[in-house]
């Protein structure tokens, strides 16, 4: 490898760094709405069940731009991709300070959503590092989400303390993106073909090369495992996160011990999703297929842990508030676990970076977004007409065979 090489592949460390930094941005947006919602209410007239709709239509505008982002990436790059919904997300924000009506709020909210680059991110970093380190720029991508959730609350509390309205902290949030946005439109790069090639650390996996067959993801039944994986990471993260707080009221916990609870829940993700790339990575090192390494750590260190609490936090939750709290912890901490694997499936997968991009599109549109939009209303039907304990049950089945599903997708990698 030349030093012209040397540069380049370096730089690896400039796109994994801005791609984190932005997601976490733009993702911080789900929770500074949440912070906001009290307010909002006032100005519009409305219910808070109606304004939480601004959550729902963001996480669409996620799921719908995620798959268009994937199209726009495999035909004009990733850097065109990810001003578009840098661009979208901007404008709806702006957007939202100035719209006379909620229906109108909703629209930007959409475009908002639009906006969340985690295909962009993950893709873009995952193409500039070796299969032997593919699953640890993922889970740096998959953290960024997370972080920028526990980040929201903050970012949202100190802008509308100096702004002093919602509309006023919306409009610094807006300008932040924007020259963020900006910065990242900068320093982004196409990484040189074959680059991750020359990097890789293992012998026996030195043979592993981009085809450049074409592959057709609709007719690629490992891809819609990889979708089942994606939807039952929904169902069990986003299931607990919506139950988890008012379950926990109804053991006669504080709304503060409530709080927590879903704070660790959540935070915990960051380390988690790092460790779980990093994990992966490791079995690649020695001598397993990147794909069957993905597919093991997110069936047991991820589902397996979240399963396995899930089936017994009604029995050990109501025992004392610690242990609780430490239950939370490890579904918080068992779920993200697949955000890293899920990043780099699809380049362990098909081994081709245009058909990898389309697949992640694929999995966010139907694996998250539909996971993401059904679960908290079946979630919350269950525990209000069934109750809790099978709520929990419900969504432990779902971690269970989001494992089964992850040990069986390598009998279905794509050979050359």
């Amino acid at each position: 490898m030349g030093i012209k090489d040397v540069a380049s592949a370096r730089y690896k460390w400039v796109i994994l760094l801005i791609n984190a930094f932005i997601c976490a941005l733009a993702y911080s947006g789900l929770t500074t709405w949440t912070m906001a919602l009290p307010s909002l209410t006032e100005t519009f007239k409305i219910s808070g069940a109606t304004a939480s709709l601004g959550s729902s239509v963001f996480m669409a505008g996620y799921a719908v731009g995620s798959f268009v982002e994937a199209h726009v990436a495999a035909k004009k790059g990733y850097r065109t991709a990810g001003l578009l919904g840098l661009s979208f997300m901007v404008i709806g924000l702006f957007g939202v300070t100035i719209a006379p009506n909620f229906a109108l709020v909703l629209l930007f909210r959409f475009m908002q959503g639009w906006g969340i680059l985690w295909l962009v991110g993950v893709n873009s970093s995952v193409a500039w590092f070796p299969p032997a380190k593919r699953g640890f720029a993922s889970g740096v991508i998959g953290a960024s989400l997370t972080l920028g959730i526990g980040m929201g609350g903050l970012v949202a509390t100190g802008l509308m303390s100096i702004a002093g309205t919602w509309q006023g902290a919306f409009r610094i949030f807006a300008v932040i993106l924007l020259i963020s946005s900006i910065l990242w439109g900068i320093l982004m790069k196409t990484p040189p073909k074959g680059l991750y090639a020359e990097d890789i650390i293992d012998p026996d996996i030195s043979n592993i090369k981009e085809t450049k067959k074409t592959v057709n993801i609709y007719k690629t039944p490992a891809v819609w495992l990889c979708v089942a994986v994606l939807f039952f990471n929904a169902w069990a993260l986003i299931g607990f996160n919506t139950i988890s707080s008012p379950y926990i009221l109804s053991l006669g916990y504080t709304e503060v011990q409530a709080g927590l609870v879903v704070l660790f829940s959540g935070l915990i993700g960051v380390i988690s999703t790092v460790l779980g790339g990093a994990i992966s990575d490791v079995l690649v090192k020695k001598g397993t297929v990147p794909l069957k390494a993905r597919a093991l750590t997110q069936a047991i260190p991820g589902f397996g842990v979240a399963a396995i609490t899930l089936f017994i936090y009604p029995a050990i939750a109501p025992i004392s508030f610690s242990i609780a709290l430490i239950g939370s912890v490890l579904v918080g901490w068992g779920v993200p676990v697949t955000n890293a694997t899920s990043g780099a499936l699809p380049m362990d997968l098909l081994n081709n970076e245009e058909a990898a991009s389309k697949m992640f599109g694929l999995n966010i549109l139907l694996g998250l977004g539909l996971g993401g939009l059904i679960v908290p209303y079946v979630a919350n039907l269950v525990a209000e007409n069934v109750g809790y304990n099978v709520a929990m049950y419900i969504l432990g089945a779902g971690a269970l065979i989001g494992a089964i599903v992850s040990l069986i997708l390598p009998k279905f990698e794509l050979k050359d």
